[in-house]
C-alpha cells in the first residue's frame, strides 16, 4: 500500500524541511495541494525539496509538473478534466462510489474520500465498494493507524493522511516538528505490516 500526504493549504516557514524529513523516512507519494497556489511560492517551496523527491510529487500546476518532473497532475473538483496529453499520473478525486467509477475510466489514480469514522460501517461500501475499490483507488479522510487494516480489506492501494498528520503541529507558531515525524513513522510502520 502506498503512503501519500496532502499538504496544509497553507505555506508555512519549516515546511520543505518537514517535507523533505518524511521522504527521508520512506514517504512515497506528496500532494502539493494549496488554496492559493501562487506560482512563486510553490517553486520557493519545490527549488528547497531536494531533486530526487521531486518525482514523488503531485501538483495541481501543470507547468511545474513539467518543470520540475514531477509525479503527475492533481485534478481537484473544479479543475478541467485532463486532455490525455499530460505527462505523469493523472490524480482525480471521487467522493462517492458512482464517482469513483466514472473517474475511474479517466484518471491513473482516483482519491476516494473523505471517508470519515463512520464510512467504514456503510452498507453501500459493504455491498459496491470491494467490487469498484482497487490497487488505483487511494483513500484519504481520518486515516490513522486503527483503520489502515480495514482499508486494505476493501483493496485500496494507497492511504492519504491530510489533518490528522498534521493536528499537532502549529505551523504558526512551532519550528519543532518531532511530534509530526514521530506520527508518521507509526503510521509508516503499520502501513508496513499490511
Amino acid at each position: 500500500m502506498k503512503l501519500a500526504i496532502a499538504t496544509l493549504p497553507t505555506f508555512f516557514v519549516e515546511e520543505d524541511k518537514i517535507i523533505t524529513r518524511l521522504f527521508d523516512e520512506g514517504l512515497d507519494y506528496l500532494f502539493l495541494h494549496k488554496e492559493y497556489p501562487h506560482p512563486q511560492f510553490v517553486e520557493r517551496l519545490l527549488n528547497l525539496i531536494p531533486k530526487k523527491y521531486h518525482k514523488r510529487i503531485f501538483s495541481c500546476n501543470s507547468r511545474h509538473m513539467q518543470e520540475y518532473k514531477l509525479a503527475g497532475y492533481l485534478f481537484t473538483n473544479d479543475a478541467v478534466l485532463p486532455m490525455g496529453n499530460e505527462k505523469g499520473k493523472v490524480v482525480g478525486y471521487a467522493k462517492n462510489l458512482q464517482g469513483l467509477r466514472e473517474l475511474r475510466k479517466t484518471y491513473d489514480i482516483v482519491c476516494f474520500g473523505p471517508l470519515g469514522r463512520t464510512f467504514y460501517q456503510s452498507e453501500e461500501l459493504n455491498e459496491i465498494g470491494k467490487k469498484v475499490i482497487n490497487k488505483n483507488t487511494w483513500a484519504f479522510g481520518d486515516i490513522d493507524e486503527a483503520n489502515l487494516k480495514i482499508l486494505t480489506s476493501y483493496g485500496f492501494g494507497g492511504v492519504i493522511l491530510d489533518a490528522l498528520i498534521w493536528e499537532n503541529f502549529d505551523s504558526c507558531r512551532s519550528t519543532d516538528y518531532t511530534d509530526l515525524i514521530d506520527r508518521f513513522k507509526r503510521i509508516k510502520k503499520a502501513v508496513d505490516r499490511l
